[in-house]
């Protein structure tokens, strides 16, 4: 499942589209940030979210540990650590700030578990983004069923919907992905391939939310109980890791890190 839900150190895309398959607790802890601000600019819903940020913890529990701390490298397809074994006072200091962040958000949600404002907000700016690219298509002179003028009416059409709350949105929604499909798909260029991608970024975005406000109450109060334990987990994360034996003594400051098959700090 996308590689265990843990995000990878980073992605080069010149020559070759190449992802490095390994991860660190700074990258882990700044994909759950993302991810509780998504659902805090209103971009996913608190479902989606909570399903993104269950796995990612599921994924962090089987991960091996020394002293309860992460350690600073791991392959993302096989879950070892990379060698030398080593502890970074700095990655599991940014982690376990991260982790009680994430802590937090969790237990407000429980309080408020649709986004309401946030939510059309989100939508919004996918709206905007899709624009952008629609004016940004090159003129394109050839005959096509699908027109760019077509698509900035659906959106129009979506737009005011959208002003009028979320119930009515869904059609709209559909209508305009099958416009911007089509288009893509006439033009098969490099803009049209980017307009299409903020299309359905906007319409993975309403369908998100449109699952949140179809909750009945049992899924509602489900949800608050996977909430609780969210934020349950990720406080455990973080205060099982030992900070103690990285402190050196005669400074009073924490060493760099700890190299696990030497035992020593660095």
């Amino acid at each position: 499942a996308a590689e265990h839900w843990l995000p990878p150190d980073n992605f080069q895309e010149d020559p070759k589209p190449v992802v490095a398959h390994r991860t660190s607790p700074t990258n882990i802890g700044v994909y759950l940030l993302s991810t509780v601000s998504a659902r805090d600019f209103g971009w996913a819903g608190t479902a989606e979210t909570v399903e993104r940020l269950e796995a990612t913890l599921a994924a962090m529990r089987g991960l091996p540990r020394f002293r309860g701390h992460f350690y600073n490298w791991y392959d993302t397809r096989d879950l070892r650590p990379l060698e030398p074994q080593y502890v970074s006072s700095v990655d599991s200091g940014n982690l376990a700030g991260h982790l009680i962040a994430l802590a937090n958000a969790c237990r407000e949600w429980i309080r408020s578990p649709a986004a309401g404002a946030p939510a059309i907000a989100g939508i919004e700016d996918g709206l905007a983004l899709t624009r952008e690219a629609v004016q940004g298509l090159p003129e394109d002179r050839r005959t096509q069923t699908i027109t760019r003028q077509q698509l900035s009416e659906a959106l129009d059409t979506l737009a005011a919907a959208l002003g009028r709350g979320l119930a009515e949105i869904g059609p709209q929604a559909a209508t305009m992905l099958d416009i911007a499909r089509t288009l893509a798909s006439e033009r098969g260029d490099e803009a049209g391939a980017e307009m299409l991608t903020w299309a359905e970024a906007t319409h993975r975005s309403i369908e998100s939310h449109l699952g949140d406000f179809a909750r009945t109450g049992d899924e509602a109060r489900a949800l608050g109980r996977r909430l609780a334990a969210l934020e349950a987990t990720a406080r455990s994360l973080a205060e099982a890791m030992e900070f103690g034996f990285l402190l050196d003594p005669e400074r009073k400051l924490l060493s760099i890190g700890y190299r696990v098959a030497e035992g020593e700090l660095d």
